[in-house]
């Protein structure tokens, strides 16, 4: 049986941010903008299509320890693990390179047609539906960015559009079987930073999940290294 913590995913806010140490905006894009030519959705969905196929071993653990799942674009997909209720906080430490965005998916979920129940739907409205009522079940969102609190993280709430899974390896974590490809829609609370400056910054991220008995707690410790040749 799949790992409920595993399906339900941390995310943090989808919120558009400039570089550090320039003035912090803790608002995000307006949910009609794009960034590198795609919007909100978009990015949920190639957010979701990268971390169902991971490229390596270090990917793939991340997606229960916590760490970057994959990178599109010059923009890292991270997540942070999602733990029983009452764990203590995570912390996760990442090493980056200058110029690089980061796409953090609060709290997200995923709904497919080869998928079972509570997973499963038939179709764009089947699936938009589930994913959305399963995202209804979590609490209190909340992220932090170098120490200044996101402002109303639920407002950056998205869904995706409809996209298509797979070939889904080995050992996925969805138990299906390894080559499935599927029909899908995701949703979530999105974080979207543009690059960072060089230096430490830390990134915090906190939801709830009553019904599953499941949470999010945890700090990444982001280390933006300097251009080489400097």
């Amino acid at each position: 049986m799949r790992h409920t913590c595993a399906r339900v995913l941390a995310v943090v806010a989808f919120a558009g941010l400039l570089s550090y140490p320039a003035t912090i905006h803790t608002q995000g894009l307006p949910s009609q903008a794009k960034y590198k030519g795609l919007t909100y959705g978009e990015w949920t969905a190639v957010w979701w299509q990268t971390a169902l196929t991971p490229s390596t071993e270090a990917e793939r653990q991340a997606w229960f320890n916590g760490g970057v799942l994959g990178e599109k674009n010059r923009t890292l997909f991270m997540a942070p693990p999602v733990l029983p209720e009452g764990s203590p906080t995570v912390t996760i430490p990442v090493t980056i390179p200058p110029g690089t965005s980061l796409f953090f998916p609060i709290i997200t979920v995923e709904c497919s047609e080869a998928e079972a129940f509570p997973f499963h739907g038939d179709g764009e409205t089947e699936l938009r539906a589930c994913a959305n009522g399963l995202l209804d079940l979590v609490s209190d969102p909340y992220a932090e960015i170098d120490g200044r609190p996101v402002k109303d993280p639920s407002t950056y709430r998205v869904d995706s559009p409809l996209f298509r899974y797979g070939p889904l390896p080995e050992d996925s974590f969805l138990g299906l079987p390894p080559g499935t490809q599927s029909d899908s829609v995701g949703a979530g609370y999105f974080l979207l930073l543009r690059p960072l400056s060089v230096g430490e910054h830390r990134i915090s991220v906190r939801t709830n999940v009553p019904a599953f008995g499941i949470a999010v707690d945890a700090e990444f410790i982001i280390n933006v290294e300097p251009p080489r040749g400097r």
